[in-house]
């Protein structure tokens, strides 16, 4: 449309030495800042609303309305009839050329230049032959046009149509790659952690432990461990159900998860037990971590439909020694802490 513009008052500057301030040339000079007005409204108008571009009427009509300013030159312009008839062919397959996928409506608009020109020609005097002869002419292009357009529209749409597969079967492939990458994640989330608590399982655990172990021992910093009890847990799943104790040992994991730092490691033991590792901390500093651990969990009772519930813990600490490579020996060594917590009247830290 730009380019349209640009050409249509370029060649207006031709018609003024010719024609000077003549009638002739005031009705050219219009239809050329009429077409042009209308160009540009239109190229206003298509940023606003694409679809008016995508449906090609609105561009269709100021096509023909640019096709009366041919029919007006012919009659003006007698110096330069052959040239208008040879720019009319040109317009016509430039239609097909830079109009693209709008054939029909391109070929609405070729007729009715070629039926204007001819009718032109015809009120100029020209015969029969003539007329034949610049009907050939007219019509060559535009059937030219036509079937070239109409040929390359449908590779184009055989193109899309195989565009749309590729990108439906890569869509398809992605969302399967996804549903992969969620099952993977998912059976590695089962694999590693409690399903019950969310908690690290005892083979996480275990691999975290040696992990933090072998890195604490190269930087020669201390790692502890301690081991967590729910003290009378069985007696709250005999009076107040199963699901209670379950919602007792989340309420437990929550609390230890939260309070701790991201490097600590909390595990599931087994049953209403929990493995805490707690890496670059020696045994006075793990006592004090564990104290506000179990002080925390005494003051945050369990809310259940049944009442609120208050749950206590026993701690049994230990720190990690040099040599010591087997989680079962520090583990042991704290169960003989929690143990004699337990003896000593639950709900409370014992360091071994």
């Amino acid at each position: 449309m730009v380019v349209w513009i640009v050409l249509l008052l370029l060649f207006g500057l031709l018609d003024y030495p010719i024609l000077g301030n003549s009638v002739g040339f005031a009705i050219l000079v219009s239809l050329r800042l009429a077409t042009a007005a209308l160009l540009v409204m239109l190229f206003f108008q298509v940023k606003r609303k694409p679809s008016l571009a995508t449906a090609g009427y609105a561009v269709t009509a100021i096509e023909i309305f640019g096709f009366v300013l041919f029919f007006f030159l012919y009659f003006i312009r007698h110096d330069i009839v052959s040239w208008v008839i040879g720019v009319a062919a040109m317009m016509i397959i430039s239609l097909y050329i830079f109009i693209p996928n709008r054939v029909y409506l391109s070929t609405a608009t070729a007729v009715f230049g070629i039926s204007g020109l001819l009718y032109s020609v015809w009120l100029n005097g020209f015969g029969t032959p003539e007329l034949i002869g610049l009907l050939f002419i007219l019509s060559l292009p535009a059937v030219v046009g036509f079937f070239s357009t109409l040929r390359r529209q449908t590779g184009q749409r055989q193109q899309y149509a195989l565009f749309q597969q590729v990108s439906s079967i890569n869509r398809n492939l992605q969302n399967e790659i996804k549903r992969r990458e969620a099952l993977e994640e998912e059976l590695k989330r089962q694999a590693t952690t409690d399903p019950l608590t969310g908690l690290f399982n005892r083979r996480q655990y275990e691999m975290l432990f040696h992990r933090e172990r072998e890195r604490c021992t190269r930087q020669h910093k201390h790692i502890s461990l301690a081991v967590a009890d729910l003290d009378h847990f069985k007696r709250i799943n005999d009076q107040f159900g199963h699901d209670i104790g379950d919602l007792a040992l989340r309420h437990a994991a929550d609390l230890f998860s939260c309070l701790l730092r991201q490097s600590d490691v909390v595990g599931r033991f087994g049953g209403e037990e929990f493995v805490l590792i707690l890496p670059d901390t020696d045994l006075e500093q793990a006592v004090a971590v564990v104290s506000r651990l179990r002080e925390e969990l005494a003051s945050r009772p369990l809310v259940t439909p049944q009442g609120s519930i208050q749950l206590t813990a026993t701690f049994g600490v230990t720190q990690v020694e040099g040599s010591e490579d087997s989680i079962e020996m520090v583990i042991k060594r704290a169960d003989k802490g929690l143990y004699e917590g337990k003896g000593a009247g639950r709900n409370r830290v014992m360091t071994a």
